[in-house]
């Protein structure tokens, strides 16, 4: 085994997993990017996931490298775009995150690959997540992986707009 996998995170790793998350708070804000703070995504919401066992991690060696929640909640912004896929169900990314000190590596797209199978093989129609205006390595990532834009949505207190993404898994003839 080559040390990486993908598994449901346990509530042992809570610590562990809000440690990442301040360590990404504290690289996007010495950036310029209020996407996260000390409010969001808090332990309670991170705590939730993991009840709810919609929290997914990618181990490194032992240690959590990246996480990612997949579940069918839709912000209720979500309702005014222009979906191309509006047969269901959805599979909603959220909370992607790679711990400062290890992006780079393809992280993220193991997560976003393990998304696109977990969601294949739950009967999804399409994913869809959406991102920060300010965050520019998302920005690139989403759409290399075929991923379309389809809008963008407000959220109150954040400075930026947060661009939606979706990617349609129905139509096999056309992947």
């Amino acid at each position: 085994m080559s040390g990486n996998e993908i598994r449901r995170a346990h509530s042992g790793e809570i610590q562990e997993i809000m440690n990442l998350i301040a360590k990404c708070v504290q690289v996007m804000q010495a950036g310029g990017s209020d996407q996260w703070d000390e409010g969001y995504p808090n332990r309670e919401v991170i705590s939730e996931d993991i009840r709810s066992g919609t929290l997914f991690v990618c181990t490194d060696h032992g240690a959590i490298a990246g996480i990612l929640v997949l579940d069918e909640n839709q912000a209720e912004q979500y309702r005014d775009i222009e979906w191309t896929e509006t047969q269901g169900p959805h599979l909603i990314m959220h909370r992607l995150a790679v711990h400062p000190e290890i992006q780079g590596k393809g992280i993220a797209r193991r997560l976003i690959a393990f998304a696109e199978e977990f969601a294949r093989s739950g009967g999804y129609s399409s994913i869809r997540l959406d991102t920060y205006a300010k965050n520019d390595k998302a920005l690139k990532l989403y759409p290399s992986l075929g991923y379309l834009q389809r809008g963008e949505i407000r959220f109150p207190g954040r400075t930026a707009a947060f661009p939606v993404f979706e990617k349609v898994l129905t139509d096999i003839s056309e992947g």
